[in-house]
């Protein structure tokens, strides 16, 4: 084959090549701005939770969280039970989740984390996940005071994971 040819059939084949990756789509867009038990899936780095403007008890303000990706399939998250008095206990629960069809299933966790006679308490953790997935946090926080007891959960959105 000449030389001519030659590049001309290299040329083709590598435009091919460029056609066809620009016509595949990851997993993430197929699913971006999808609703799955409350949480919308996006191709953010970072995703949070939290309402401090709601009253959530007597005690007991808010409980926030966030999941964010660190690159290099590694995601941190973190979170915080925030309350509005002085209460005897403070606790907030993280679960890592990811999303395997339409059902958010556990990965990992970090807590309960109890702090003493305090108004907060916080938390974080980093681990390592599998890519090709949708990942939230999952938060429970509770202050008790006396026989008061008050909990809320939350969680985030999801975020892609390549």
């Amino acid at each position: 084959m000449s030389k001519r040819k030659t590049k001309i059939l290299l040329v083709t084949i590598m435009m091919l090549c460029l056609a066809i990756s620009g016509l595949s789509a990851s997993a993430a867009d197929n699913r971006i701005g999808e609703i799955v038990d409350g949480s919308v899936l996006t191709d953010d780095m970072k995703a949070e939770y939290g309402d401090d403007s709601r009253a959530r008890g007597t005690y007991l303000a808010s409980g926030t969280g966030s999941i964010e990706n660190l690159g290099g399939r590694q995601v941190r998250i973190s979170g915080s039970t925030n309350c509005y008095r002085f209460s005897d206990e403070v606790r907030v629960t993280l679960v890592l989740q990811r999303l395997e069809g339409n059902s958010w299933v556990y990965v990992n966790s970090v807590g309960p984390v109890s702090a003493y006679s305090t108004y907060t308490v916080s938390t974080k953790g980093t681990f390592s996940v599998a890519g090709g997935y949708y990942y939230r946090v999952y938060g429970s926080h509770t202050a008790k005071k006396g026989s008061t007891s008050e909990t809320c959960t939350s969680y985030s959105n999801g975020i892609w994971v390549s």
